[in-house]
């Protein structure tokens, strides 16, 4: 599961009647809905070649048209207290949620994890003929 398909089910738990986008949409977004996208990676090098890795995420709630200044602020409210986590994952980080002038509502975090990337220098045997036997 990717961590963007984690973000949406955290999102559907907390708002199960929500419209969760993960794509751009030709034809735009209807409102009120939500879309989740990642905006940035970064990659530390550690000791014993482990990588601390940074992924920046945002989440763009697009308000009820009717009263969208109230329906942010209360969005931002609920996030910032229900959206702290990706369940049997990763804390969230460094969350921030602001108001854009386009009437938009930008919740955006990190999410942070350790890893032992493959090494390409490692010989791989696939799909190996032997030739002869094996005794």
């Amino acid at each position: 599961m990717t961590i963007i398909e984690r973000i949406a089910n955290e999102i559907a738990r907390l708002f199960p009647d929500a419209t969760i986008y993960t794509e751009n949409q030709s034809d735009g977004f209807n409102e009120p809905s939500f879309f989740v996208e990642k905006i940035n990676t970064s990659s530390t090098v550690e000791q014993f070649d482990r990588q601390l890795r940074k992924y920046e995420y945002q989440v763009v709630y697009f308000p009820d048209p009717d009263n969208p200044k109230t329906d942010m602020e209360l969005m931002g409210d609920y996030l910032l207290s229900g959206l702290l986590e990706l369940k049997d994952y990763a804390p969230l980080r460094h969350i921030q949620v602001t108001q854009q002038e386009d009437n938009t509502l930008i919740y955006q975090f990190e999410v942070w994890g350790r890893f032992y990337p493959d090494k390409k220098d490692e010989i791989k045997l696939n799909k190996e003929e032997v030739k002869g036997q094996i005794k």
